[in-house]
């Protein structure tokens, strides 16, 4: 699916890194390509980068982007908050706080299905999820590809985190497997799920949260819209993708959930993006997520982003 072939012209860190071109449409398997938009690296590098549709499902990738051994380097900022819980600016402080809030959220969603067993989060950056969640006496483990943020992780909460999810014991069977805002920056969704799937207990429950193209504000937004996050977030979901790549890897879906905060926080990113007073862009975001939210309530449309509880298939 994944091909090396052409050298970045310069980076803001790296000189030349590799990068790879997806070949083929991992939702679908097609090799034809339909429409590209190009899109900027706001929040780090400045680069621009393709955003490219598959030709067949419509599913969207982007590529050509960097490979594993050189995408580091664009995490690499005190700007990327999951990763250094950073509390400077205004935006931090606002991240922060909403933040606190979706711990308590994403607690009350999986102790509904499980209130007690072993959870293992993917992507848990510096661990605040699964401390709380520890707190209230899960059994927890983490997945952190990012040594700073691992490190944190384990010296702040004492938790255990691995570097990669292959790593994690293979005999572990856990009842909660959870990935917030994760699955768009895996390089390979079908090997991940697959990864989930043999690690997950029989009746255990899947949790996903993923940014949604077709949102209100990502229409809105256009090529400024945040949540598209290059070269960070290879892949750029529809609902019709996940329940898809779910059904096809052996998981049913038991509901999907609304992530209103999430609107208002991606359109304060993405007004910044677009320059202009910063004090009337925060007004302007705030219409704009209350706006994309009222769409959802009264139409079929998706909020900025949704959160989907899974299980295995019953044999």
């Amino acid at each position: 699916m994944i091909s090396e072939t052409v050298n970045y012209e310069r980076s803001f860190h790296v000189e030349h890194p590799e990068m790879e071109t997806i070949e083929q449409c991992p939702v679908c398997s097609c090799e034809s390509l339909g429409r590209t938009t190009n899109v900027t690296d706001h929040s780090i590098s400045g680069k621009s980068f393709s955003i490219v549709e598959c030709g067949a499902c419509q599913f969207a990738f982007t590529s050509p982007r960097p490979d594993q051994q050189h995408i580091g380097v664009f995490y690499q900022s005190d700007t990327y908050i999951s990763h250094t819980n950073s509390n400077k600016t205004w935006r931090d402080k606002i991240y922060q706080l909403s933040r606190q809030w979706m711990v308590r959220r994403k607690h009350k969603a999986i102790h509904k299905y499980h209130p007690h067993g072993q959870l293992l989060d993917i992507g848990c950056g510096t661990g605040d999820f699964l401390a709380h969640q520890m707190s209230r006496g899960y059994l927890v483990t983490g997945v952190e590809p990012n040594l700073t943020a691992r490190e944190s992780a384990i010296a702040a909460h004492a938790i255990p985190v691995f570097p990669q999810i292959d790593l994690v014991p293979a005999l572990e069977q856990f009842q909660v497997v959870t990935m917030w805002h994760v699955l768009e920056h895996v390089p390979e969704i079908r090997s991940t799920l697959k990864q989930v799937f043999a690690r997950l207990a029989d009746r255990g429950i899947f949790v996903i949260a993923v940014p949604d193209r077709e949102s209100w504000d990502a229409k809105h937004y256009g090529p400024f819209w945040a949540a598209y996050d290059v070269p960070r977030h290879f892949w750029h979901f529809r609902q019709q993708d996940l329940f898809r790549l779910l059904k096809e890897h052996g998981f049913e879906l038991v509901t999907t959930r609304r992530m209103w905060l999430d609107a208002f926080y991606i359109a304060m990113l993405s007004e910044s993006y677009k320059g202009g007073n910063r004090l009337i862009g925060l007004v302007r975001a705030f219409a704009v997520g209350a706006w994309s939210n009222i769409i959802a309530t009264f139409t079929r449309a998706p909020t900025s982003s949704t959160m989907y509880v899974v299980r295995k298939s019953k044999p």
